[in-house]
């Protein structure tokens, strides 16, 4: 139910016209990364909202890194200054903590890069589709 409150609120920032569907949790996981590990770029396909909330984020856990979506479109574009805004860089860090929850349009690529950390990174991972 909190993940639906959660999910709910994010579509009223998005300003989705669902026309009187619904979105409904369709696939939820864990995910534990030890030490070295990684999780390669990717995107969710078939789903609408994504998300991942954490449970163990240990001194020196990987950030998630998500991708600009319009990298195609910059080929011939200069590269941005190390201190653009946020919202026009090419790559966007998020380190979450402990029990926050991350939602995102599920044709956002991201990644985990390599956790450094001694300790497993823990989080639950989550799709939304049409109900």
């Amino acid at each position: 139910k909190i993940l639906d409150q959660h999910v709910a609120a994010f579509v009223q920032e998005l300003d989705f016209n669902l026309d009187g569907r619904e979105l409904k949790l369709e696939d939820i996981w864990i995910n534990i990364l030890p030490e070295g590990g990684t999780h390669s770029s990717h995107i969710h396909p078939h789903s609408v909202i994504s998300g991942t909330t954490y449970v163990s984020m240990p001194d020196g856990a990987s950030a998630i890194k998500f991708e600009d979506p319009r990298l195609p479109m910059m080929m011939a574009a200069p590269a941005r200054k190390k201190d653009a805004r946020e919202g026009l860089r090419q790559f966007i860090y998020v380190a979450p903590q402990v029990g926050d929850v991350l939602l995102w349009e599920s044709w956002l690529r991201h990644e985990v890069p390599l956790n450094t950390a001694e300790d497993e990174r823990i989080s639950v991972s989550f799709n939304y589709s049409w109900a």
